[in-house]
């Protein structure tokens, strides 16, 4: 007779399965003098071992697929979305504006620059081209000029299809052909038949309040699909018009690259404008090309789907803020909102939204308004003002002392102290570069011991960087810059700048809590610390340092111009306690400039045991 083991189920693994099954069958009386090991037997349990092996995987990621949080494919991802009413984001094209003025031969009443007129732009040697997605006219101005200012163009090629409606085909489906699709762009119209020319332009459904479409509003669906590809599918009827057999569905769109072509900022028409040829007209680029984005990511869609459910269209919390912001605008790298009750000075009745755009540190004006005019309008609740604010950087400044054993060193001195330099920037652009990111002092020191295990210690000395850019030269300015931690006393220090009087100064720290401007000789030493330049008041302090705090505020700063040529003056600091951490607020972004070559120093001391 059998015995009374049981199999064991709970385990998973092959080489698991495989042992329990043949203890198992050991455990039989009929088969207690089998060699299991033997060819035959063997292949048998090794079948059973991964049939249930297969099982169990397969119950696994079946069971995984189910919830939004677990699942890993993304069409159960954007399918479980979809039941929170939450599309993915697609692919955004980079848009950019020109100004062209034009010298026509003649006097025409209008030039017209055509839909798909081409411009052509290059970035690392890659070649991008743009397009005007609409048609411009140009009038004559009463002086006799044609200036067209503000032309949109985007990235991309615009593509289009078209399909004929066979009521009889229940399985008939309108999928866009092509992946990397700018979703915002795509526009469909519906021509009655093949005899009938009478065209309806259908407008996006997604965009509007289900409740308000009646059974006669010619709209249109949208969802993403397989392969990244998109389905357009339209009403039943109830809830948008039907389409009728014979219909034709043309749907324009643009494919574009996204994020590779944002900073575009110099083009060239391909072929003529408006008719004329490059001699005809003068093109210059009103606004670089920004807001291209990749499509949203699976891991992004997880996160942003329940909050939007949650939202519900409207903004109310902080969070709501976010998610509906990074809906609409995915080419956002990095968002914080904060209410005005925690702005410094407190605003009671405002909302503040900083934003990082990817791959530039700030959005333009017109971009700003934008995100209010068409994002938070709809959305925002009336007795609160939403302001759009850029991000505040620190610039950390990092000079480490690096104690290694020549002997242990695998490599020699300057190959050790690259890959130091390596291990540093890894880490401030893994931990930091982002709203909400702080420093931590020991977690950079034990990433650079952690490069070569010649290395025995290190000692590094953090300082950290404000720049202000004045708006007009020779204009008073009230500066205001928020360090957010202690300050040491008297190690304030800006990089040099023309005073009114002519002479070159620097901005430092008298160590009473005063900011003075002391004068500089030919070579960029300090002359004397009372040859400070003098206020509008008689005075010589430039401004306050709350040491605790550390906020510094300049008041009436004047400066002529900035002696290095750049448009920022650098203030530099040190935290009280060098080895502790700095913690960033509300908009401030941690981070370093990788074009400084004085923003890391590194300097290797060699020490031989004897």
């Amino acid at each position: 007779m059998p015995t009374s083991r049981k199999l064991e189920i709970t385990d998973l693994e092959f080489d698991t399965i495989k042992d329990n099954l043949k203890s198992f069958l050991k455990a039989q009386t009929q088969f207690q003098d089998y060699d299991f090991e033997g060819s035959g037997m063997s292949v048998l349990v090794d079948l059973l071992a991964y049939n249930t092996h297969y099982m169990g995987y397969y119950a696994n990621m079946l069971g995984n697929e189910m919830f939004l949080d677990s699942s890993s494919l993304r069409e159960s991802i954007v399918s479980h979305a979809k039941h929170l009413n939450v599309m993915p984001t697609s692919k955004r094209a980079a848009k950019a504006s020109l100004d062209i003025t034009f010298t026509p031969t003649g006097t025409p009443t209008a030039l017209t620059i055509l839909k798909d007129t081409k411009f052509t732009t290059s970035i690392s040697g890659v070649n991008y081209t743009f397009t005007t997605n609409k048609t411009t006219t140009v009038p004559r101005s009463p002086t006799g000029t044609y200036v067209a200012t503000d032309v949109e163009i985007v990235e991309g090629k615009i593509l289009s299809k078209s399909y004929t409606v066979n009521s009889a085909d229940d399985t008939q489906r309108f999928i866009i052909p092509n992946s990397d699709v700018d979703t915002t762009t795509i526009a469909v119209t519906v021509q009655n038949s093949s005899v009938d020319s009478n065209v309806e332009i259908y407008n996006d459904g997604n965009s509007l309040d289900v409740t308000t479409i009646k059974g006669h509003n010619k709209v249109f669906f949208l969802q993403e699909v397989e392969d990244g590809k998109y389905e357009i599918t339209f009403g039943d009827g109830a809830i948008g018009k039907q389409l009728s057999h014979e219909n034709i569905v043309f749907i324009e769109y643009i494919v574009t690259t996204g994020e590779p072509a944002n900073l575009s900022s110099s083009f060239t028409a391909v072929g003529s404008v408006a008719g004329l040829n490059s001699e005809n007209y003068i093109l210059s680029t009103n606004t670089a090309a920004t807001g291209g984005a990749s499509i949203q990511s699976s891991s992004s869609l997880q996160y942003q789907a329940p909050k939007l459910y949650q939202a519900q269209g409207r903004a109310c919390t902080k969070e709501d803020y976010k998610a509906i912001v990074l809906e609409a605008r995915p080419d956002i790298e990095s968002i914080v909102v904060y209410g005005g009750e925690d702005a410094s000075p407190v605003q009671y009745g405002k909302v503040f939204i900083a934003v990082k755009p990817i791959g530039n540190n700030t959005f333009s004006n017109a971009s700003k308004e934008t995100i209010k005019r068409t994002i938070l309008k709809k959305s925002n609740v009336v007795t609160v003002i939403p302001e759009i604010v850029d991000p505040v950087f620190f610039y950390l400044l990092i000079d480490v002392t690096v104690n290694y054993d020549p002997v242990s060193n695998l490599t020699d001195s300057v190959t050790l102290k690259t890959n130091i330099n390596t291990s540093i920037q890894n880490y401030l652009q893994t931990n930091l570069e982002k709203f909400d990111q702080k420093f931590r002092y020991s977690q950079l020191v034990q990433s650079i011991d952690n490069t070569n295990i010649a290395i025995r210690n290190n000692k590094a000395v953090i300082k950290y960087q404000q720049r202000i850019t004045p708006a007009v030269f020779d204009t008073p300015a009230t500066y205001n810059m928020y360090f957010s931690n202690a300050l040491e006393k008297g190690s304030i220090h800006s990089t040099p700048f023309t005073g009114t009087d002519g002479y070159t100064y620097s901005l430092v720290d008298d160590s009473l809590g005063y900011v003075k401007a002391a004068r500089l000789d030919d070579n960029a030493d300090m002359i004397e610390p009372w040859l400070s330049l003098i206020q509008s008041d008689g005075g010589t302090n430039q401004g306050t340092i709350d040491y605790t705090t550390g906020t510094v505020v300049l008041n009436s700063f004047r400066p002529l111009a900035i002696s290095d040529g750049t448009s920022s003056i650098k203030i530099n600091t040190t935290p009280s306690i060098n080895n502790s951490d700095i913690v960033p607020l509300r908009e401030q972004i941690l981070t370093y400039d990788v074009t400084d070559t004085s923003a890391i120093s590194i300097n290797m001391v060699a020490e031989t045991i004897i």
